[in-house]
Order: C-alpha cells, then sequence, then structure tokens
C-alpha cells in the first residue's frame, strides 16, 4: 500500500500563538538545532504547517455563510457573517480573545493563522537556505519546495479573502529597521505567490515519487489555476474601475488567458499525460482515498476527539432518534439541480412535479442531499449494516389529500416536536455528500477518508471558465460536458452559446463542487453576491398522508409562482403569512418572490411555499448605507456580474481583525465598509 501523510492539527511542533501577527517567537536554539538538521524532524514541523488551512468538515462551515445551506446553531461562527452584521471584532475568535466560536467555525477569518504558520515556514527557509543545515541535499530539496508551496497556499487564501495584505518572506526577528507593516497592492501579491510557486515546482517531486497527501508538481500547477481564476475573475479585474491597488489588480484581458493557461497545463495532465480522470462515480473522490481524480487531499484516519467533524453529521448519526443537526442545505441551493433532461424545475418541459419534487432530478443531488422519507444506509458501532428512512415529516394519519379540500383542519406546527425523530431539525432536508456509509460515526468519531483540496472536476470547470471569457466557447462547452458526462451522472450535454452559456458555467459549477467550500468566494469574485446572497433561507415541511393502504407524501417547498395554488395550502402553515413578506428580520422584511434570469428569460419562484420562519436569523449583503434589503418580487438573481463598485458593499472582502488594526495603530488599512 502507498505511503500516506496523516495530518494532525494538534502538532508539537507548531504551538499556537494568540498575539498578533508580528509577535510572533522563534524557536529556541535547541530546537533549532534538533530540527533544522534532520530529514525526520524538519518533516515533522512541515508536516504540522499543512493544516494552515482546516478542511472544512466542521458544522458551520463555509457552506453555511453562502446560498448553500445555513447552520441553526450558528450564532458565533455563521449567522452573523450571514445576515449581514458581520464586523472587524465580531470574526476574532475566543482563544484570540473575540466572541467568535473556535470548533463551529467556518475557517473564513484566517489572518492570524496564515501569519503564524508563515512565520514558521519563513523561518525553516531561512535557517535551512542559509545556516548550512545538515540535512541531505534530497530532504532539503524537497522540504524547501513544499515550504514555498505551502506559503503560496496560505497567501492565495489570505488574498482571496481580504485582496492585498502584508508580504512577509523572512522570519519576523529578521526584519530590518526599515520593515513597514502595510498592505501591498493585489497584483504585487500575486508576482509573491507565482515567485513562490515556481520555486516550489523546481523543487517537489513529481507525482507518485512522495507520500499520498504530500504537495508534488501537480499540486503546483493545480494551484496556479485556481489563483489565476480568482485574480482574472471581475471582482478583482473589474474593466469597470481598472485602476489597480491594494482592493484589486489592475484590469487586463491578459488575466483570462493567464488563467487559461494555468487551467490547461493541468487538465493536460489528466487528458494528454493519463495522469487523472474523473472518477467514475460522483461520491468516489470522497469514497476513495485512491481516487483517479484527487490531485492534492488530505487524508484522515477513523479517530475519536474530533467532534467537530462528526458532527457535520449529526443528523445522520446512530443516535435512535433526537439527534442535533448541523447542516441544512437551503431550498435555494436544490433549487439550481437540473431536471435530468438538462431543464431548471421552472422551465417549460422540465417535467417538475410540485408532489415530487425530488424526482427526476440532476444525479448528483442523490450524492448530496437527503430528503424525507428517502431510504439511507448506516454503520452502527458494530460494524453492522442498515438502512434507515429519514423521518423528518408529520405523520397525520386517517387523512388524504381530499380530507384538505372538504374543511378538514391542517396539520398544526406545534405536533412537529412529537412528530419529527430528528427533533431540532430546521430545514427539512440534510447534507449527505461527504457522508460515508461504510464507517461509524458519533460525537467523537469520523469516517472520512479524504478531503480533497484539488480534483480534476475543479480543474475542468475553470479552464471552461476561462475559455468564455476568452470567447473559445467550443473549448468552454467541450470541458463542461466533460464534467457532466460522469458515469454515474450523465447528464445532457451543453449546446448553449453566449449569455446562455455563460448560465450554464456558473451553474455547473454551483452543482458539481456543491458544499465543497467554492460558493460563498464564487459569488463574490463574480461579483453576483448582491442578489443570490439576498435570496432568503428557506426549508421544507413534510406531511405524510396515511388512510388504509393509501400514503401520499406533501412537501412544502419553492415551486414556480405560477403553479402556486393558494387556495389548496395543505402544508404546514404559519400564521401571519402574507402575499409580500413572511416574517422580520430585526426589521428588515424578508422577501419571499424571488426572480432568476436564465438563459435570457425571467422566471419567478415563490418561496412562500416553502418554510421561511426557521431558526437562523435571515440572509442579508448589506451595502455601505446597510439599509438595502429588497423589497418582495424586488430579488433578480442573475448570473452576470454586477457594476457596482465593489467597496460600497463590505461583505465582498473580509474585515480584517480589528486587533490587527489596532496593533499596527491603522498601519494596516481596513477593507471598505466596515466603519466599526
Amino acid at each position: 500500500m502507498k505511503k500516506i501523510l496523516y495530518i494532525f492539527a494538534a502538532a508539537a511542533l507548531l504551538a499556537a500563538c494568540n498575539d498578533g501577527f508580528l509577535d510572533k517567537k522563534p524557536l529556541d536554539k535547541l530546537s533549532e538545532e534538533a530540527v533544522f538538521n534532520s530529514d525526520a524532524l524538519a518533516e515533522s514541523f512541515i508536516n504540522a504547517i499543512y493544516t494552515v488551512l482546516p478542511d472544512p468538515f466542521t458544522e458551520g462551515n463555509t457552506g453555511c455563510i453562502s446560498d448553500e445551506g445555513f447552520f441553526r446553531y450558528g450564532g458565533t461562527s455563521t449567522r452573523y457573517i450571514a445576515d449581514g452584521s458581520m464586523t472587524p471584532s465580531s470574526i476574532i475568535p475566543q482563544d484570540e480573545g473575540g466572541p467568535a466560536h473556535n470548533t463551529r467555525t467556518t475557517f473564513l477569518n484566517i489572518w492570524n493563522r496564515a501569519y503564524e504558520y508563515i512565520y514558521r515556514l519563513n523561518y525553516f527557509l531561512r535557517y535551512v537556505n542559509e545556516k548550512g543545515s545538515a540535512m541531505t541535499e534530497e530532504g532539503k530539496k524537497r522540504l524547501c519546495g513544499e515550504a514555498y508551496f505551502l506559503r503560496a497556499w496560505a497567501y492565495t487564501n489570505l488574498i482571496e479573502r481580504y485582496g492585498g495584505v502584508v508580504l512577509v518572506d523572512k522570519p519576523f526577528d529578521d526584519l530590518s529597521a526599515e520593515f513597514v507593516d502595510v498592505r501591498s497592492n493585489f497584483d504585487d501579491c500575486v508576482d509573491f505567490i507565482n515567485a513562490d510557486l515556481d520555486k516550489a515546482y523546481d523543487m517537489l517531486p513529481e507525482k507518485g515519487a512522495t507520500a499520498l497527501g504530500r504537495v508534488h508538481k501537480d499540486c503546483v500547477l493545480a494551484l496556479r489555476s485556481r489563483l489565476t481564476l480568482i485574480v482574472a475573475s471581475p471582482l478583482f479585474n473589474d474593466p469597470s474601475f481598472p485602476e489597480g491597488g491594494i482592493f484589486r489588480g489592475a484590469y487586463s484581458k491578459d488575466k483570462w488567458q493567464k488563467a487559461y493557461d494555468a487551467a490547461k497545463a493541468i487538465c493536460d495532465r489528466a487528458d494528454v499525460d493519463g495522469a487523472y480522470a474523473l472518477d467514475d462515480t460522483y461520491d468516489g473522490f470522497w469514497r476513495d482515498e485512491y481516487s483517479p481524480e484527487i490531485i492534492w487531499g488530505k487524508y484522515f484516519v477513523q479517530s475519536s476527539g474530533q467532534p467537530h467533524k462528526a458532527q457535520l453529521f449529526y443528523s445522520l448519526m446512530d443516535f435512535g432518534g433526537g439527534g442535533w443537526e448541523s447542516f441544512n442545505p437551503t431550498q435555494a441551493m436544490w433549487l439550481d439541480y437540473e431536471m435530468k433532461n438538462g431543464k431548471k424545475i421552472f422551465e417549460e418541459g422540465s417535467g417538475y412535479d410540485p408532489l415530487r419534487p425530488f424526482k427526476n432530478r440532476d444525479p448528483r443531488f442523490e450524492h448530496c442531499i437527503i430528503y424525507p422519507t428517502k431510504i439511507y444506509k448506516w454503520t452502527d458501532k458494530d460494524g453492522g449494516q442498515n438502512e434507515t428512512e429519514l423521518q423528518l415529516y408529520l405523520l397525520y394519519e386517517n387523512t388524504e389529500l381530499a380530507d384538505f379540500d372538504n374543511g378538514k383542519p391542517e396539520p398544526s406546527t406545534s405536533k412537529k416536536a412529537s412528530d419529527q425523530i430528528h427533533l431540532t431539525n430546521t430545514g427539512g432536508s440534510g447534507l449527505t455528500k461527504w457522508y460515508m456509509p461504510d464507517k461509524y460515526i458519533s460525537e467523537s468519531l469520523i469516517g472520512n477518508v479524504v478531503y480533497p483540496w484539488f480534483r480534476l472536476g475543479e480543474m475542468y470547470l475553470n479552464l471552461a471558465e476561462a475559455a468564455y471569457n476568452l470567447g473559445k466557447e467550443d473549448e468552454c462547452r467541450t470541458y463542461l460536458n466533460k464534467v457532466r458526462s460522469r458515469a454515474d451522472v450523465m447528464m445532457p450535454n451543453v449546446t448553449d452559446g453566449g449569455t446562455a452559456l455563460w448560465d450554464e458555467v456558473v451553474n455547473e459549477r454551483r452543482i458539481e463542487l456543491a458544499f465543497e467550500s467554492f460558493r460563498y468566494f464564487d459569488t463574490r469574485r463574480l461579483k453576483i453576491a448582491t442578489t443570490y446572497e439576498n435570496v432568503p433561507f428557506a426549508g421544507m415541511r413534510t406531511c405524510l398522508l396515511q388512510k388504509g393502504s393509501k400514503t401520499d407524501t406533501i412537501y412544502r417547498c419553492v415551486q414556480p409562482a405560477d403553479k402556486v395554488n393558494k387556495n389548496r395550502n395543505y402544508y404546514w402553515t404559519n400564521t401571519g403569512e402574507s402575499a409580500a413578506y413572511i416574517g422580520s428580520n430585526n426589521g428588515r422584511n424578508v422577501a419571499y418572490l424571488v426572480n432568476y434570469v436564465w438563459k435570457g428569460k425571467t422566471y419567478t419562484v415563490d418561496y412562500g411555499e416553502a418554510c421561511l420562519t426557521i431558526s437562523p436569523t435571515q440572509k442579508w449583503f448589506p451595502n455601505s448605507s446597510r439599509n438595502n434589503y429588497p423589497e418582495a418580487g424586488k430579488i433578480t438573481c442573475t448570473n452576470t456580474p454586477g457594476v457596482e463598485n465593489p467597496e460600497d458593499y463590505p461583505n465582498y472582502l473580509m474585515p480584517i481583525p480589528q486587533t490587527e488594526i489596532d496593533k499596527t495603530q491603522k498601519r494596516i488599512v481596513q477593507n471598505p465598509g466596515y466603519v466599526y
């Protein structure tokens, strides 16, 4: 069996530090001599830095602050971000003196963490390159290559969140008196990262010449593809605001060519060299650590003591009923899964049936989302295999649909708690992407084997997007259709051109990369967050009717407005619903009619048929006036990049932690819109 690098977050050689990012202390002299003159100890030191970006297997992960999902208990981890109340102080974690939860976290604020790890990398590179390490030349070359890659990885994740950041390429104890802790321009940061990637590529081994999980040359190609796509995108490369600076780069069409070239380089490793291939099954890249699709992944052993990971699957754990919940997919998310014939549910000829909303959907829907009455498999603690029906419904006996038309009272929401197995579920559906039905999971046990940081499906979509923006529509369709033609997916080929093709590009990323921590960043880099991120959180209520041998299941969920029948509402009701709004969000009305522009036509979807009075505070993507919540029917979601100045919308970029602003006496400039 191949060697696999298993990363453990609590590495002894990388102690956490709660000071500001310039307040780090070096290793002592004994540690230097022991660690940096031994291949084995130096490798352990670098191993610990692989966790610079934690995996997203947490209950309050990044998907819960996007339009993919929500986390009911995310008051200090997700909800304050999703509802537009994020501030430079609210993002500081508790272990750094702030209010944000330490483990129920999105890992969106990585500022202090990233600079802690960058410091360690700089210290390693300085010692090994300048002090004459006794390591072998082979070990020194490989580990320095890993260090340059991990520094590029850290800075890529920083600029994606914050724009231009402080560039540091040496240990802080070596900084000259002239050093000024100020943010560099965005383009200068990109040049710095590319220089590190060049060094890493020259030093790293080929794929297969190192342990599974360690970085190699193809990881450099994959990271460059992701980096150049970010850099070329409208948020950072906007023809309407062509000047460069800290918050964005100078506009250049050539940045799309660089994104294309970078994506082509890693895709050719699959299509020309045969180094990678799409997995035959959509769940293969998370269930098989040897999946041919994985370029670089984080590997796990099934272990206890990691409850924040197991809790991602709260609603599916063997609790014998009454379990908690974590990630709830939104109605907005599953709305965008096409029907098997390639049409959205609101398109003519889709075949969508509101009484059977999950039938004949894109097969990836079944891999990702579990819904009431669906049978799912699970493993008990003794290794036994079981099948269970997801009972997220109100059982209403001696009733059929006609009884409601004849005047029988509708089900009462007060019966929810007594009739649902999973008592606290507020969304009516659950997440099954990443779920391992053949592994036992509990509050303290994780069953996952791998999280793919880079996989071929993403690279194909990167190439499709870059090709579209260069006018290469045939090539764009080719790579979209590669992804859609996975053996167990086989969705119809995309044949559109023009803006309809662009809609397919954006939607295919949404579906193929669902729940992989892309959507939050995609809506921002594409400048489409101002609409999509104002679509309300919406859940689903299900009523199971049984009368004699007949059983009907009624789902209360989103549907095209022209199919809504207000006179026959036999779904769970919420008193006080009106034709325009449902509920209130800190004084802001929550709109339930949402317009979707899809392939040149506008369709209206009625979220009033879903459940909007769920526990989380409703979504809001604020502008600088923080008073822009749209009226009912005024949300128009489009994949065309907005023309607004992103600097008027604070949530396009993360705020830099207030502690860092204060410690540098405001030499570090705060991102626009954060005035707290």
